[in-house]
Order: structure tokens, then sequence, then C-alpha cells
């Protein structure tokens, strides 16, 4: 009889939940301009989700002409989500640039609460290379 009746109250429990879910849906529509665009126009070139930290790294264009061409070639800002494996994890977002051009090359360096990766920029015939390492609490150039 135990058994019968643990579980009826726990089908109970369940049943009840299910009858206070959510009814009503809203639909909202965002007036924030700054994340409208980066929702629509950004690119992600890279992501590590290894270990203990999980890195995103995207691309936003800064708008026609920005790379200061005659051919309203556009720069680009890197935007670099990083966030901690929980629950509740800690979660950073850095934005860095201007870039001509920014290609990921390679995670270069995991340690357990920070990744260093390459990034190369420019022109094709001069392209330079940054190394830039990351936690949850910064964002910085590596030497």
């Amino acid at each position: 009889m135990n058994i019968k009746s643990t579980l009826i109250i726990i089908l109970t429990i369940c049943t009840i939940q299910i009858s206070f879910s959510q009814n009503e849906l809203k639909i909202a529509r965002s007036e924030n301009d700054r994340l409208i665009k980066v929702l629509n126009n950004s690119e992600l070139i890279g992501e590590n989700r290894e270990n203990y930290l999980s890195v995103k790294i995207f691309t936003i264009d800064n708008g026609t002409g920005s790379a200061g061409f005659e051919s309203s070639e556009v720069s680009h800002n890197l935007l670099i989500a990083v966030s901690e494996f929980d629950e509740e994890p800690n979660q950073s977002l850095f934005e860095i640039g201007p870039f001509y051009n920014p290609k990921f090359v390679k995670w270069t360096n995991e340690k357990e609460y920070e990744k260093e990766f390459e990034i190369e920029y420019g022109i094709y015939s001069n392209r330079k290379t940054i190394k830039l390492k990351i936690n949850i609490n910064e964002l910085k150039m590596a030497k």
C-alpha cells in the first residue's frame, strides 16, 4: 500500500505542476537599436567550449565606409562572449576594434580559467596577427 500511495502523491504533484504552468505567451518588440544590429549582423567566427569557460567570438560591422577606403568597405569590431559553466554562470561580453577584415586563426593556449587565441587582420598584402587572452573578468592583449 505504501508504494501505491507514494506513486499517487507523485502523480498528483506532477499533475498540479502541469496545470499551473504558463498559459499566456507575451510578444514584445525590442527598441534597443544596438541589440537589434548585433543580432542581425553578427557572425560567429570562433568558439571554444572546453574546460571551465565557453568563449564565442563574433564580428559586427561598423557600417559602410568605416574602413576608410574609397570602395566603401567596412571595418569590424569583435564581440567576445565568455561564460562559466554553472547553473547560474558568471558571464561577460567584451568589444574590441576596429579591425579591417578580421579572421579567427586558432586557439593558442588554454589554462583552467583563461583562453588565448589569435586574430589576423588587415589588407591582404599586409596582414597582422594579434594574440588575445580572455577570462571571465577581462580581455587583454597577450605578449
